[in-house]
């Protein structure tokens, strides 16, 4: 019995002790994320702004590199609400950013 309980003590303990060598391992797939303006982004993307000359365009933009080309990001604001264009190179606009939801086009 004393036998039993020592092993249900070690059990535990290696269980214990296993788990955080589980816990959390860094996402080698984060990509990175560049900074840019809106002035220095490609002509399609500043073309595609154009349709959207009712908000507020914030010059600050950001881009990350995928395979099929950059993605730009731009915050608009329209009086208290404001999301961020995800719109690729070539002037496409495929997501919009709320913060809360994402809907990225496939």
């Amino acid at each position: 019995m004393k036998n039993l309980k020592i092993l249900i003590a070690v059990l535990g303990f290696t269980i214990f002790c296993v788990q955080g060598t589980f816990a959390q391992t860094e996402d080698s797939t984060k990509e990175k994320v560049y900074s840019t303006t809106v002035s220095k982004s490609p002509a399609k993307v500043k073309e595609a702004l154009k349709k959207y000359s009712d908000f507020t365009i914030s010059d600050v933009a950001t881009f990350t590199k995928k395979k099929d080309g950059n993605i730009y990001k731009v915050k608009v604001t329209k009086r208290n609400w404001s999301h961020f264009l995800l719109i690729n190179e070539d002037g496409k606009i495929i997501g919009i950013d709320d913060g809360e939801h994402s809907v990225v086009a496939k």
